[in-house]
């Protein structure tokens, strides 16, 4: 299957829908994704940004994705456009190099966004039944960052216009509504293994929740026999695991180390379970 193909096509789908709703002129704030670039890096542009072009035909990312053990999917909510200041990037283009100076010498972005996600990423899928669970303090970040230009991944804005700093949950919940059949679509087509709802905010979760309508409650909350919700919510019909996240940006005051140990953590439980209870062994998809 050509998941790059499919995706962008269904991208064009949503720009020609958002022109028709905002009209051409504000166009530049359509954010697309999918499916993280790995063919060349760009030179720094003037803001001293660093970014990754799309291979040839998309045939690197097409033949990673395909092969992949596990295909994780972060799930935000959308791009912060700083009062509408920039424009709308490509969040396929992302790397987590630091500004001016990160290829060269290896330092990782200042974001906590891309921190948290370079650091889930790594803890993910350096986590297996055979060796335990890969602990926040057992690698470093050069270590996460080599892995993340190498490793395939891919993350979905559930909202494509870009925003402020912070949306209302209401407004989130309104622009999924309007696009839900595009968004669903989407992350059909994309068919993660592991799913990082990065939208958990005052005990809900609205991305979590559209993962729910998407599949029509096939996920179920993985309770291990306590009766009360975990942050992991699996669907035994298509062996897939959400996990209930927090937006990535939050790291301060050692927020870097909580998300890690509550999304890498709830993954750990969570395949144990698996094993114990159903005999299998979610690492190996394919």
């Amino acid at each position: 299957m050509d998941y790059i193909k499919i995706n962008q096509e269904i991208l064009d789908e949503w720009r020609e829908k958002f022109i028709k709703e905002f009209g051409s002129e504000n166009e530049w704030k359509f954010a697309p994704d999918g499916i993280m670039n790995k063919g060349e890096y760009t030179k720094p542009d003037e803001n001293g940004v660093f970014w990754r072009k799309r291979s040839q035909e998309g045939t690197k990312e097409n033949d990673l994705w395909s092969k992949v053990p596990l295909r994780v999917l972060f799930l935000t909510k959308d791009e912060n456009l700083f009062n509408f200041d920039i424009e709308a990037w490509d969040v396929r283009e992302e790397t987590f190099y630091a500004k001016h100076i990160g290829r060269e010498q290896n330092v990782i972005s200042g974001s906590f966004f891309y921190q948290n996600e370079a650091c889930l990423l790594y803890g993910l899928l350096h986590t297996d039944l055979q060796n335990g669970l890969c602990d926040y303090d057992g690698f470093s970040w050069k270590e996460a960052l080599d892995f993340s230009d190498e490793q395939i991944f891919a993350r979905i804005n559930c909202k494509k216009e870009g925003g402020k700093g912070s949306i209302k949950d209401k407004d989130l919940q309104t622009s999924i509504d309007k696009d839900f059949d595009l968004l669903k679509k989407q992350i059909i087509a994309l068919d993660a293994d592991i799913f990082v709802c990065c939208g958990s905010q005052n005990d809900n979760n609205i991305i979590l929740n559209t993962l729910y309508d998407i599949y029509k409650d096939e996920f179920k909350y993985v309770d291990y026999g306590t009766g009360k919700g975990t942050a992991a919510h699996y669907n035994e019909k298509r062996n897939k695991l959400a996990i209930d996240a927090y937006h990535l940006a939050y790291g301060r005051n050692g927020g870097l180390s909580e998300r890690y140990a509550e999304v890498v953590g709830a993954y750990y439980e969570f395949i144990k379970y698996l094993k114990a209870t159903k005999g299998i062994d979610f690492t190996k998809h394919r």
